[in-house]
């Protein structure tokens, strides 16, 4: 099915979400275009079908319009500005853009320019619009920001992102820094990215304070100690024996069905003598 397929195609119909704010259109767009390069070994165009304004549809490349989101929404100042008001979900707000591009570079390699991630680094990192970024993080979710800075190096990692070395260097000195002064989020790249955790090691100027940090979290039990024992309320089966219906029940229950039984024979008879002197 996949064979002849040139363009993929995704509606867009409300203003509620958009290809960087929402991980489904991605997975589904990106997939679809990654199924087809793997089967057919040529990359698929990729389109949006723009419904949301009542009699004026287009079609909208998928490319220009992650850009025109990014513009409107993560590097606009108003924007950010009043989501910042919202507190530490905002932040998860923003990681997740964060990681959503990065899931357009894995399915659709090439479809983002590098200085999208550009913008990014001089929006949350460099604060260059002068938001307070550095302070709303630390205050409200610095978390959010370990796994912006950790996706931002695995795409650098990959090739996503041709950075320069003092770039990939300054982003890992601010993901080491965060993650040892207030312990690491765990997120799949803070936790789970070995890669990205030799990156951060390297720049560090105490490697093992990070190291040790990520460790604490990651292990079950402190070394040399037992798991503690957990102690509460425990289930305990019980079976309900059926209950038999007693002699008194079943008694009425025949009674009750031969009494219907006498009114539907009263009412065949009563019918047959109506219709007898009808006739």
């Amino acid at each position: 099915m996949l064979q002849n397929t040139d363009a993929v195609v995704q509606s867009r119909s409300s203003n509620s979400w958009g290809p960087l704010s929402l991980d489904h259109v991605y997975e589904f767009t990106g997939g679809i275009s990654m199924a087809v390069r793997h089967v057919t070994g040529k990359e698929a165009a990729a389109y949006f079908n723009d419904l949301r304004t009542p009699g004026r549809a287009r079609i909208q490349e998928a490319g220009p319009a992650v850009m025109v989101e990014a513009r409107a929404t993560v590097l606009n100042d108003k924007y950010l500005k009043e989501m910042m008001e919202e507190g530490p979900g905002a932040a998860g707000s923003f990681a997740a853009v964060v990681q959503n591009t990065f899931g357009w570079e894995t399915t659709r390699p090439g479809m983002i320019d590098d200085h999208l991630w550009e913008d990014y680094k001089s929006v949350f990192l460099d604060d260059a619009l002068r938001l307070g970024m550095k302070e709303y993080f630390e205050d409200k979710n610095p978390y959010a920001l370990q796994e912006m800075t950790g996706v931002m190096l695995e795409a650098i990692r990959k090739g996503f992102w041709e950075a320069s070395p003092e770039t990939a260097q300054e982003i890992a000195r601010r993901h080491g820094e965060l993650v040892e002064r207030f312990g690491p989020g765990c997120s799949g790249h803070v936790c789970d990215n070995v890669e990205v955790q030799k990156a951060v090691a390297a720049q560090m100027a105490r490697p093992e304070a990070y190291q040790a940090a990520i460790r604490k979290v990651r292990e079950a039990a402190p070394a040399g100690k037992e798991a503690e024992e957990v102690t509460g309320q425990r289930m305990r089966r019980q079976d309900t024996p059926e209950r038999q219906p007693d002699e008194a029940t079943t008694s009425r229950r025949t009674l009750i069905i031969w009494s219907l039984l006498a009114l539907c024979a009263a009412a065949v008879l009563v019918g047959g003598r109506r219709r007898a002197r009808r006739r």
